[in-house]
């Protein structure tokens, strides 16, 4: 960290990349503020905050390109590097550590290769990456050339155009990432009842990400209705983060259900039988290209495309019978399981050995191909005032299962 030439604002070495379907911020952790100093109120001022729409920041007012990753050099055994990744709510005063994000997770290899946090021979390789919010390890698989990540190539993923070089992320190993346990419960299907007396069934699964899934009926929709159509009903929205609430209670998150309703974990995840619809892209999907279709309800809107880790959560949750999303899938298991989402859809490659302990259940394969590219190195300028002045709720759920967020 440095002044400027005038004195008058604190200069921090940034990368912008371009990961998956989202767009965020990359920091080495050992060049900014650890927790302790600041560093949630120096990451909502890099995004541009209190300003919702961010203008004054590099931030876009939306939660996919409000994101950061923090990463340094692993003294891990078994892990190249650590990485942490940030959430900055643009419509609220709240940094979330909560959660991994898939999308944000397949640009941290071009960032540590760039930054010389390791180095590699070319060809195809593996890079461990353990992720210090979930306190699990996970796998990206891309090729290297010159010791820097291939960006270039012939891979498409739904929400962003032309083509890039894949990034096959492996989250084979991360069961349990915020509860400990694949199903928090201990069941794989829970009965929620809602304060108008409804009953709603839900499936709460804790892999990669938690999210719980429920039918898109159960709430009165379809499923192919357009995001401006979702973003527009209130109703939705209070509903969903009553289910949420009373979902992180189950799970054992929060004490109170009101106070998991402020938490982005776990999103719901309206699931429909596969239907055609058309895509944001402009793009129909046809009924025999998927087998479901999922929308990702975060507290203010519907995700324009999906949750990386959430597709795996999402996987994993249509391999196990009895749950939800397997009963909408007429009980069928596939190693390939492609769905549908608003931005068009997405593979997850997935592998479970089933056991009758549904906490038993392991996975030999669990993951989805991305594309990154890095977009800018530069330096992100923080007026010192706004540091002081800045408001910040940090949000970390269960600190105990947690490793140094730095």
């Amino acid at each position: 960290m440095k002044y400027d030439i005038n004195h008058e604002q604190l200069i921090y070495p940034a990368t912008i990349i371009r990961g998956g379907t989202s767009r965020g911020l990359y920091f080495h952790a050992d060049e900014i503020p650890t927790l302790e100093e600041g560093q949630a109120e120096f990451l909502s001022a890099a995004e541009g905050k209190p300003d919702p729409l961010e203008i004054d920041g590099l931030g876009g007012a939306q939660i996919v390109t409000s994101k950061i990753a923090i990463v340094r050099p692993s003294k891990r055994a078994g892990a190249d590097v650590d990485y942490t990744f940030v959430q900055v709510e643009p419509e609220s005063d709240s940094v979330d550590y909560n959660a991994n994000c898939g999308n944000i997770s397949s640009g941290v290899p071009l960032f540590a290769l760039d930054r010389g946090m390791i180095t590699l021979p070319d060809g195809e390789q593996t890079i461990r990456i353990w992720n210090t919010n979930t306190s699990k390890m996970f796998y990206a698989q891309l090729m290297v050339k010159n010791s820097r990540a291939v960006m270039m190539g012939d891979y498409k993923i739904a929400g962003i155009p032309g083509s890039g070089a894949k990034i096959f992320l492996d989250f084979r190993d991360t069961s349990g990432a915020e509860s400990g346990k694949l199903f928090p419960t201990g069941r794989v299907k829970d009965a929620i009842t809602m304060e108008d007396g409804s009953k709603i069934d839900v499936t709460i699964c804790d892999v990669a990400n938690m999210l719980v899934y429920i039918n898109s009926a159960a709430v009165g929709y379809k499923g192919t209705e357009p995001i401006s159509e979702l973003n527009a009903n209130k109703q939705l929205f209070e509903r969903c983060a009553e289910i949420r609430g009373k979902s992180a209670k189950l799970a054992g998150l929060v004490e109170r259900w009101q106070d998991g309703k402020q938490l982005l974990l776990p999103p719901v995840c309206m699931v429909s039988p596969a239907q055609d619809y058309l895509s944001s892209s402009g793009v129909v999907i046809k009924s025999n290209e998927c087998a479901l279709i999922g929308k990702i309800v975060c507290p203010f809107d519907i995700l324009p495309t999906f949750m990386g880790t959430g597709s795996c959560c999402f996987a994993a949750a249509a391999n196990v019978p009895g749950t939800v999303v397997y009963e909408m899938l007429n009980n069928k298991i596939a190693a390939s399981f492609v769905f549908g989402h608003p931005g068009g859809s997405m593979e997850v490659e997935v592998e479970a050995i089933l056991n009758d302990d549904c906490n038993k259940i392991i996975f030999k394969r669990l993951g989805f191909g991305r594309t990154a590219r890095k977009i800018a190195d530069c330096s992100v300028y923080i007026k010192p005032e706004t540091l002081k002045t800045l408001k910040t709720k940090i949000k970390v759920i269960l600190p105990k299962n947690r490793c140094n967020l730095y």
